[in-house]
């Protein structure tokens, strides 16, 4: 089964006529299915009175769907925050009389430059059928599974929800709980209610797994090969501020990193300061051990700030 995730930002009402509210937490996923297709529709209920469910949001979509009815501080930190995370597809809808011109500067020189503009919200059904015809992004490699849920099932055990980052998953592979050292095995595999014996990257799935409990293998906690990944305590980074965040980072902050469904406090040290446009060596001593890899990039966040809550973000 083919499966596109989307991050709708600003209208729940629009993901409940794209979907079947599913799970719901601080983020609700709305899904359809037909024949072989299915769509997701991730939306961050708690959001703006928390910043998590932003990013998590931004990270289970391909694509980005960002309402527009006002211009003020939440729609800046949502920009940040698409840029920042690399959100290369997407689409603007204005309401209330917003006109493009009054957004397409905002998008100018950022990962949205690309990006569909349009005024209305157009017609749902049109756009399910748009959805429908997607086809996923695969990412080769070894499997990585990021958790967003996990509760009980009477008669298999612990089940957990989640989003195939690379490679494929399969029934009966072991896989290690990152950041943890406990190991699992993958006992049935569904996506979207119909079993299956794999699934590759991209698609959100539900795994029944074996020998641990739901609270071993929660929100943030990665399913991937042994050694895959590397367990930090602390993450020596070159941060980027982003050129729209109006703050300055000094050294003793306490920042949150943000990497895949993971969100860590840690404290920070720098030589200085750094503002918007500028780039620095950092230092973040985390609260809790983070999984990462080479690869990934790490979105930094400061809860205190009056504006945009996303910094930018660092590379290791």
């Amino acid at each position: 089964m083919k499966t596109t995730v989307l991050s709708v930002l600003n209208s729940e009402s629009l993901a409940s006529e794209l979907g079947k509210k599913g799970t719901e937490s601080d983020i609700t996923i709305y899904n359809h299915k037909q024949g072989e297709r299915a769509i997701s529709a991730v939306c961050p209920s708690r959001y703006p009175e928390k910043l998590a469910p932003l990013l998590y949001s931004l990270y289970l979509g391909s694509e980005v769907f960002l309402v527009i009815d006002k211009l003020d501080k939440t729609i800046g930190e949502e920009i940040i925050a698409c840029d920042v995370m690399g959100k290369t597809k997407g689409t603007v809808f204005l309401e209330n009389y917003i006109i493009p011109d009054q957004v397409r500067p905002l998008l100018k020189d950022t990962a949205m430059l690309g990006w569909s503009v349009v005024e209305g919200l157009g017609n749902p059904n049109e756009m399910r059928d748009a959805l429908m015809r997607r086809e996923p992004e695969e990412k080769p490699g070894p499997t990585r599974v990021s958790i967003d849920h996990s509760f009980p099932v009477k008669g298999l055990g612990t089940v957990c929800l989640g989003i195939v980052d690379q490679g494929t998953v399969k029934k009966h592979q072991e896989l290690r709980i990152y950041p943890t050292d406990k190991k699992t095995q993958v006992r049935s595999i569904q996506v979207h209610d119909n079993d299956v014996d794999s699934v590759g990257s991209g698609s959100r799935v539900g795994l029944a797994v074996k020998g641990v409990e739901p609270e071993d293998i929660g929100r943030g906690t990665i399913l991937a090969e042994d050694g895959m990944l590397s367990v930090k305590k602390s993450l020596d980074l070159t941060v980027s501020v982003h050129k729209f965040w109006k703050g300055t980072l000094k050294n003793g902050m306490v920042v949150h990193s943000a990497c895949g469904l993971q969100f860590i406090p840690g404290t920070l040290t720098i030589e200085g300061e750094l503002k918007a446009g500028q780039s620095g060596k950092a230092h973040i001593e985390l609260e809790t051990p983070m999984a990462v890899s080479a690869r990934d990039s790490i979105v930094i966040c400061w809860l205190e700030s009056v504006g945009s809550r996303v910094v930018g973000k660092g590379v290791q």
